[in-house]
């Protein structure tokens, strides 16, 4: 119980954490309260490592365990940049996942994501995000500000198309053609996953119907069976 709260208190500041970087990202805000953000932000990572380096200490496979949570090491570098402040995400979700896979009620959910991958695909797909939109925010001229990067980013991937913003360079458009086929990778991969992890829930119920079916006509029949053989001695 005590590890759950821990982890709940932990998301709860990465949440405050990525909305006051995102405020200070976005619109101009006093000094004070800038440096006042950024120290929180870098207590924050601080508490991050000193939770990951004693979690390593007491893993039982170090090499396994780095390997199982290099992406979240992104989102604990406290750097002050737009890239950096937008891995938090990451740290986010992986905080989410382990306090799911602590709950004992939440264990089918947490053995979906083991075996289906879905929590590291929603890591890369953040990442994937935050690369596009910070390349296209560097290379086109008509891409003015990250918001208008970021915008053009999610309209791509998901094929939406709106026609508002529309990189006027080439490299802006090879980018957009990253996003696009990016998008309809990763949102084919995650509607494959949820499509099948329900197709194998509907076969593996009509399973166990039936096979209950089958144990409840066994034993009747084995009634039938003690029945006969009891008017057979008679």
């Amino acid at each position: 119980m005590k590890k759950q709260l821990v982890y709940l208190v932990g998301i709860v500041l990465t949440i405050f954490d990525i909305l006051f970087l995102s405020y200070i990202t976005f619109y101009p805000v006093d000094t004070s309260f800038k440096v006042n953000v950024i120290i929180f932000d870098l207590l924050l990572c601080a508490v991050f490592w000193i939770e990951f380096l004693y979690s390593l200490k007491k893993s039982d496979d170090r090499k396994e365990y780095l390997k199982n949570n290099s992406l979240s090491i992104l989102g604990m570098l406290p750097f002050n940049s737009v890239f950096m402040r937008l891995l938090r995400f990451v740290k986010l979700a992986q905080l989410i996942k382990i306090f799911i896979l602590i709950r004992d009620d939440e264990k089918i959910f947490a053995d979906f994501l083991k075996k289906t991958y879905l929590d590291k695909i929603i890591a890369i797909t953040i990442v994937f995000i935050v690369i596009v939109t910070i390349l296209v925010w560097q290379v086109d001229s008509n891409i003015i500000d990250f918001r208008t990067a970021i915008w053009y980013t999610f309209v791509s991937m998901t094929s939406t198309g709106y026609g508002d913003v529309v990189p006027a360079s080439s490299s802006g458009r090879l980018i957009g053609i990253v996003a696009m086929v990016g998008g309809i990778i990763i949102f084919s991969l995650i509607t494959a996953i949820i499509s099948s992890a329900y197709v194998s829930k509907l076969n593996r119920d009509k399973r166990n119907d039936l096979e209950s079916k089958i144990d409840y006509l066994t034993s009747e029949v084995e009634k039938l069976n003690e029945k006969i053989d009891e008017m057979n001695k008679r």
